[in-house]
């Protein structure tokens, strides 16, 4: 019998989670609560606030909601996995204590070290004063990060002093990640190459979906502040089939043996970001969900149903599922409001959408206002391109970009460039 699927969340991952799930043979109907401009004409789009748990549980007690699959972070912080698991309905995604994989660096950091999961050296600082005096031994470059969520920007990259001093202002002066930065994680810089991979856990074992290379800077050629991203293409270059083996040897397997011994199976999917260092791989992040852009490239390229490998997880029977994957590249550029990720503007009218609805655009900040789509957040849509390989991918990414128009569209025009680089060095070297 088909299932129903609400999915939580209103950005581009959740729209491109709502696409998989109205196309597999085992969904019946898909919600999104509260959705976008986008999710609006493929699934039903119902308005909530996802901070108010007990009105989220409510919805999918109502609707007879068969799973629940969780978009962003911060309900899963809030621990609405334990909530709905409480009450006896399946839901996609780590409990509370899991969560804090993300919610909470130094928890990972610590974590990781108990292990001896490969990441880079780090002190726990709860004080001004002992990141200065931590400076001294770490030298520069080096990472400061808020401990707690922060949206994605509570990450500060220092290469000089003048960006550390800054990095302290915006964190301890002017107080811009608030109590997410009450403790700070001081980590030396890894240089290297970014690497995503996405994988499904159900407690005990896990299947990798694939991977995928963020662009997090507003400005081409990784200049300017952290956004949420601004771009991913996937798979990458640098994931040949020896260190994906090794990421789930070395990372993901004692990750999970180490929720298990603590008394919680981690159930959900697993981001891990790392940094790849002379061919070794480092973990920089965990993060508890899909990533916003790098699903909109993962998800298009999945053969094999999403829903029926969820659905064994939550039964902690992944081993039964198969993972199929296209050869096929893509890649997704965001446009953006003019100004994210600081100030930016709202209400623009989206024009040209009706030229491409034969291709794959999803929205990240939209709504549909009477027969309009208007802009409703910083990202506003995710255009995503397909090739044989990364160059076609990124000629049929931007030539989706060039057809949609709305006042102070603003994107990156060298997503992907980092791959492109990275295959003519290998070339290079044969």
């Amino acid at each position: 019998m088909k299932k129903k699927v609400l999915i939580l969340g209103s950005g581009g991952r959740e729209h491109a989670l709502a696409w998989t799930f109205a196309r597999d043979d085992n969904v019946s109907e898909v919600y999104c609560a509260p959705g976008n401009g986008g999710t609006a004409e493929i699934a039903e789009n119902i308005k909530i606030n996802l901070v108010n748990l007990q009105e989220v549980l409510r919805l999918a007690q109502e609707k007879n909601i068969d799973l629940t699959v969780v978009g962003p972070e911060n309900p899963l912080a809030s621990g609405i996995v334990d909530l709905f698991r409480k009450e006896g309905l399946r839901i996609f995604g780590p409990d509370k204590y899991g969560a804090q994989l993300e919610s909470s660096k130094l928890f990972a950091r610590n974590l990781m070290a108990e292990k001896k999961i490969p990441q880079p050296l780090f002190y726990s600082c709860n004080t001004r004063e002992e990141v200065e005096t931590l400076k001294g031994i770490l030298e520069l470059p080096l990472v400061l990060k808020a401990d707690g969520l922060a949206a994605g920007k509570g990450v500060l990259v220092c290469e000089t002093d003048d960006e550390f001093e800054k990095a302290l202002k915006t964190i301890f002066d002017d107080g811009e990640f608030g109590d997410a930065a009450r403790r700070i994680s001081l980590e030396r810089c890894l240089i290297g190459e970014e690497l995503s991979v996405f994988a499904v856990c159900d407690g005990e074992n896990f299947k990798i979906l694939n991977t995928a290379q963020d662009h997090k800077r507003a400005f081409d050629d990784d200049k300017g502040p952290n956004t949420g991203g601004m771009g991913a293409y996937s798979p990458t270059p640098l994931s040949t089939p020896e260190l994906i083996d090794r990421v789930g040897v070395e990372i993901i397997q004692p990750t999970l043996d180490a929720m298990n011994y603590r008394g919680h199976p981690y159930t959900g999917f697993l981001y891990v970001g790392l940094m790849i260092v002379d061919g070794d791989p480092y973990v920089i992040e965990f993060n508890v969900r899909m990533g916003d852009p790098e699903t909109q490239v993962v998800l298009p390229l999945l053969k094999s149903s999403l829903f029926e490998l969820l659905w064994n997880a939550t039964e902690g029977k992944l081993k039964k599922s198969k993972v199929m994957v296209s050869h096929e590249t893509a890649v997704t550029v965001v446009l953006a409001a003019d100004g994210y990720p600081g100030k930016y503007e709202k209400g623009m009218k989206i024009k040209g959408l009706e030229k491409v609805k034969d291709r794959l655009v999803f929205h990240a900040g939209t709504l549909q206002k009477d027969h309009d789509i208007i802009s409703n957040g910083g990202r506003i849509l995710n255009v995503v391109g397909f090739g044989k390989d990364l160059q076609s991918a990124i000629d049929d990414a931007y030539n989706i970009v060039e057809s949609i128009d709305f006042s102070g569209k603003y994107y990156r025009k060298d997503i992907g460039k980092r791959g492109l680089q990275y295959l003519k060095k290998g070339d290079t070297n044969d």
